[in-house]
Order: C-alpha cells, then structure tokens, then sequence
C-alpha cells in the first residue's frame, strides 16, 4: 500500500483531532477515509468543502485565547512584518 507524508500545520491540529474524535478514528485514518470520500464525491464543489475547512478553522480561532491590544501602532506593525516574512517564504519556496 502507498505511503505519503504530510505536514499538518499546528494550528489545524486541534480540528482534525475533533474531527477525528467525531468519526471515531484516529487522526490518520480519519484523512484517509476524508480523502476517500471526497474522491469519490467529486462532484461536490471544491468551494464548499473550502467554506467548510474555513468554518472549521473559524470556529477553533472563536474559542480563543485572546490577547488584549494596549498598542494598536506596534500590533499592526507586528502584523505587516509576520505577512511580509511569509510573503517572502512562498516567494523563495
């Protein structure tokens, strides 16, 4: 049987682990069956099965932690400076 690797970002962790849990599988076997049945749905439209990864990810961010702002100049400056590194990263990849 093929084997792949894939690298699930961290902050993902947290909806696949409930997504899992939900389906009663673990992580792992929880994307294989995901991926089977998106293949074999192919007509579902590629759109809504991003909508739904986006609610997913949506609702984790919702539940926090969240941090309080006392310098909106200096967050915003951080901000830019995180979105220009990783605009620089996909840039040199």
């Amino acid at each position: 049987m093929p084997q792949f690797t894939i690298e699930v970002p961290d902050e993902l962790m947290p909806v696949l682990a409930r997504k899992a849990q939900a389906w009663n599988r673990s992580a792992e076997r929880f994307l294989v069956d995901y991926i089977a049945m998106c293949l074999e749905n192919e007509e579902e439209a590629p759109a809504d099965m991003r909508r739904e990864a986006l609610e997913d990810i949506l609702e984790e961010r919702d539940k926090g932690p969240f941090i309080t702002v006392t310098d909106m100049k200096a967050f915003r400056e951080g901000v830019r400076a995180r979105v220009m590194e990783r605009v620089q990263q996909r840039h040199h990849a």
